[in-house]
């Protein structure tokens, strides 16, 4: 029986065939959930929930005068910026997730 041996490029296609950095298995297990803002890392990729809608490819750009930035991977919108409350209150509903890497 012969054994079919993907080539590099189907490899990769079938990795990345449906990868939804909001599902479970796509957020990274090794990671302790997120728990207070002074777990963000800047330059990290996480999954932010806003009022139901999952934002999956939020990367943390760091804080500013008080206001924890978040810029979309593509960078074609506008950053979004929440205060330390708003942030602490979003990570305490369980809305920020780190994507794997």
């Amino acid at each position: 029986m012969k054994r079919h041996i993907p080539t590099f490029e189907q490899f990769v296609n079938e990795a990345a065939d449906g990868f939804d950095p909001a599902t479970p298995k796509d957020t990274d297990i090794t990671m302790a959930a997120i728990k207070t803002v002074a777990e963000l890392l800047p330059g990290k990729e996480y999954v932010v929930t806003l009022d139901g809608v999952k934002n999956t490819d939020m990367v943390y750009a760091g804080v500013t005068d008080g206001y924890y930035i978040f810029n979309e991977e593509d960078h074609n919108s506008e950053p979004k910026t929440f205060s330390e409350d708003a942030m602490s209150k979003i990570i305490a509903a369980g809305g920020v997730s780190q994507v794997a890497e």
